[in-house]
Formats: C-alpha cells, structure tokens, sequence
C-alpha cells in the first residue's frame, strides 16, 4: 500500500511549491483541508483525451480529507482558479503526520470533470496489487464499496461537488493571504 501526503513529497515534477493545513470542524465538513500552490513545476501534467492539463506553474491543487471517509479529493485548479477536475484517492485510512495529512491508498481512482464526464482508474493497480499481496480482499471490498458511494454521492450531483469544494476554496485561499501577511 502507498502513503501519499497532501505536500506532494517525492513529487519531482514540482520543483517549488507553497503548502498550507487547515483543519475544519463546523455542521459542512469535519477533516483536513489543504492548499498546495505549485509555484514551478519541471514539466506539465496533460491528461485525457481533451489534453487537459492539470499540473503547470501557479496552479492549485485543494485538497479535502475528510475525517472518517475511505477517499480524499484533489481539486485541480489552474492559475485563474478554474477547476480542472476531482480527483478522489480511494483510500484504507486518511491521517495526519507532523502537520501534513495523508492517505493509504488503495490504488483505485475517480476523476471527474467540470462537464460531469467520469473515469474510474487504476482498476488493473488494485487487482495487481491483490495478486500480489499488498492489499487484501477486505482491501478490494472496501475499495469497490467506496467507489460506488463516490459515484452515487458525487459523480452523479456535480452541483454538490462543486458546492463543497468551491465553498472551502475560496475561504481558505482569503485565510491564506490573510496568515501570510
């Protein structure tokens, strides 16, 4: 199983990047809720068909770890703000490690794009990862379970996602031009 953290460690493609942790506990939304600025990355990231690309210099990747959830999402934004896509990490744990939260990750992925098209990835990850026992059939179940709820819960009400990942975007990049003066 993978650990990935919300700063993007061990990512070569970012060379300079700004990171930021809030913690959020109102009636919305209980978990971890984190700003990545990539000041200077090595090179874009363009992805599907359409070439969008969601990794270049000045974009913005929020990044939502709700507490007691099998995923965390990644909103990929461009240098004006523009949501690029949802990216959910469906994940055995979310955490939180000297500041920085976390997920295991189980391999399987959701994207979904602001038109509300959805992919789902790295089903071949999961079941290698199965084969090669890394993970369990638990592991598989619980990956598999999650996925249908994201897609129930949000690949089918985009208005939904993009309430709560709009919402929070914008009052944590106020409060974070707020901390840094």
């Amino acid at each position: 199983m993978k650990r990935r953290f919300a700063d993007a460690r061990g990512n070569k493609d970012i060379i300079n990047k700004e990171f930021h942790n809030y913690y959020i506990n109102n009636d919305d939304f209980k978990g971890n809720i984190s700003i990545l600025k990539l000041n200077e990355v090595k090179q874009k990231w363009i992805v599907d068909e359409e070439n969008r690309c969601i990794l270049d210099n000045n974009y913005i990747w929020i990044e939502v770890y709700p507490d007691d959830k099998n995923f965390c999402i990644t909103v990929m934004c461009d240098e004006n703000l523009n949501t690029k896509e949802w990216y959910f990490d469906i994940c055995k744990r979310n955490g939180i490690e000297e500041g920085v939260p976390y997920e295991d990750d189980l391999y399987l992925d959701i994207v979904i794009v602001p038109d509300g098209r959805m992919h789902i990835l790295d089903e071949d990850e999961l079941q290698e990862a199965y084969e090669n026992k890394i993970i369990t059939e638990d592991d598989i179940d619980l990956a598999n379970k999650t996925k249908d709820i994201i897609i129930k819960e949000f690949g089918e009400n985009i208005p939904k996602l993009r309430e709560l990942t709009e919402n929070y975007k914008d009052k944590l990049l106020r409060k974070k031009d707020k901390d840094e003066k």
